[in-house]
């Protein structure tokens, strides 16, 4: 497994990494409707303007596989405004079904780590799914601690998700 910043000429494979983990891992958790209708056309018009056009501080890291298919990305920067307390926020990290289990999130979590502290970032959060049991017992194994709760509306649908935090990226960086 290879990580590497993204390119411009990524955004269509991480769009499909996007649009394909959503319908495998929100299956249940979000309405069909919404998931059925992602369109990959349109996710990769936003990451090829995002690649292009990048918010500042922003990056995208991808996890390419043995045949140099991305398998899997993650996507950091400032934390949003709303947030308090942290100097980072991991936005997304998503990985291929097929892929999962076999080390690449945490990986990916690693190398954004690591390019974190390389900005002089010491503490990150995140926010996921309450009911994506899945990714928060892979956060708590890697020492997220469950900070808040919020709600959010997508579509007609209100969901609600959890933000766990790391005071000190050197336990994700692989260096601690």
């Amino acid at each position: 497994m290879k990580i590497r910043f993204a390119a411009p000429a990524d955004a269509m494979d991480i769009a499909n990494v996007h649009v394909e983990t959503w319908r495998t891992t929100y299956r249940g958790m979000m309405p069909d409707k919404l998931l059925d209708n992602l369109s990959l056309a349109t996710r990769g018009n936003f990451w090829v303007g995002y690649l292009n056009n990048p918010p500042e501080g922003a990056f995208v890291l991808v996890a390419e596989d043995e045949a140099g298919e991305i398998a899997g990305f993650a996507n950091a920067g400032p934390p949003r405004p709303e947030i308090k307390d942290f100097e980072s926020e991991l936005y997304a990290i998503y990985v291929l079904e097929k892929q999962q289990g076999k080390g690449t999130g945490r990986k990916l979590v690693e190398a954004t780590a690591r390019e974190l502290e390389k900005r002089g970032k010491r503490s990150m959060v995140l926010w996921v799914l309450k009911e994506n049991e899945g990714s928060r017992r892979f956060y708590e194994a890697l020492g997220g601690q469950l900070l808040d709760e919020q709600q959010f509306e997508i579509g007609d649908t209100t969901l609600t998700e959890v933000g766990y935090g790391w005071q000190d990226i050197n336990v994700l960086s692989g260096k601690s």
